[in-house]
């Protein structure tokens, strides 16, 4: 399951974006935010968006190990 390891690393501090920003989690109710997963053509469960001053930026589907989603945190 990919949601602990999301929530590993979005709460450590030492983890940031290429950026050097922080990171914050929300996770979404694909069941009940219908309309939301939608509107960003969620198809497959898990599904990770990375947003950027509130536009979307960068997104992978999909159960990754903790290499590739550092790999894609830094890309941000």
């Amino acid at each position: 399951m990919i949601s602990p390891l999301l929530e590993k690393l979005t709460s450590d501090e030492t983890v940031k974006t290429g950026s050097g920003r922080s990171l914050d989690l929300v996770t979404v109710d694909t069941d009940s935010e219908f309309d939301l997963a939608v509107k960003y053509q969620v198809r497959a469960l898990p599904t990770v968006i990375a947003f950027k001053d509130g536009q979307k930026v960068d997104q992978f589907v999909g159960a990754l190990n903790e290499s590739d989603i550092r790999q894609f945190i830094a890309k941000l």
